[in-house]
C-alpha cells in the first residue's frame, strides 16, 4: 500500500525516461547516468509536476467524497449511480482519498486470458476499509469497463486481490455497480 501520489508520479518519470531513450543499463543502475539521460530524467520530472498540478485542480465530484464516509453499500450504489468517472477524475480522486482521508493504492493486474480478458484493480485502503475501481479490457470486444466494490460489500479483501490475480472471478460482475468511463 502506497502515496498514490508518489507512485503515480514514479510511474510517468520511469515510463518517460523511458520512452526519450534511457538505456535500460542506466534506469537499472548497472551503468552512470549521462548527461543526456539527467537532461531526459529533469524534464521528466518537470513534466510529472505539471501533470501533478493539472490533477490538483481537477474538482472531484462530491459523490465520490462522500462514497468515502460512508460504509454502507447501498448508500455507495447510489451514490455511483449514473456517475462518470474518466481516468482523470478517478486519478484526481485517489490523490484527494489519500491527501484529506490517509487512503492509500495498492493496484493488482490480471494475467491476460485466452479470451484476451484482463483486469485491473485499483484498491483505496484506510485502515479495515477499501474500495475498489476494477477496470476489465475485453480485448475480443474492444471493451473496457469500470466496477465499484468496498470493504462494504462482504467481500473479503484479500480474496478480492487473489480473484483479479488469478482472472478467475467468483464474484459476478454483472452484479456489482459499473461506473461510466
Amino acid at each position: 500500500m502506497k502515496n498514490p501520489i508518489k507512485q503515480y508520479g514514479n510511474h510517468i518519470i520511469v515510463k518517460q525516461m523511458m520512452l526519450n531513450g534511457v538505456p535500460k543499463e542506466e534506469m537499472a543502475g548497472k551503468k552512470a547516468f549521462t548527461d543526456m539521460s539527467n537532461d531526459i530524467f529533469k524534464n521528466a520530472y518537470t513534466h510529472w509536476l505539471k501533470l501533478k498540478r493539472e490533477f490538483q485542480k481537477i474538482k472531484v465530484p462530491e459523490n465520490l467524497m462522500l462514497l468515502l464516509k460512508t460504509n454502507k453499500k447501498e448508500d455507495q450504489i447510489k451514490l455511483l449511480d449514473g456517475c462518470f468517472l474518466p481516468m482523470e477524475i478517478l486519478t484526481s480522486f485517489m490523490f484527494t482519498a489519500y491527501h484529506d482521508f490517509g487512503f492509500t493504492l495498492s493496484q493488482y493486474i490480471s494475467g491476460v486470458s485466452k479470451k484476451k480478458f484482463k483486469a485491473v484493480g485499483k484498491i483505496m485502503d484506510c485502515g479495515e476499509h477499501w474500495h475498489c475501481f476494477l477496470t476489465t479490457f475485453n480485448g475480443l470486444k474492444g471493451q473496457k469497463q469500470l466496477y465499484y466494490l468496498s470493504s462494504a460489500f462482504g467481500i473479503d479483501r484479500a480474496e478480492l486481490v487473489k480473484q483479479i490475480k488469478s482472472n478467475k472471478f467468483l464474484f459476478k460482475l454483472d452484479n456489482l455497480p459499473q461506473v461510466i468511463i
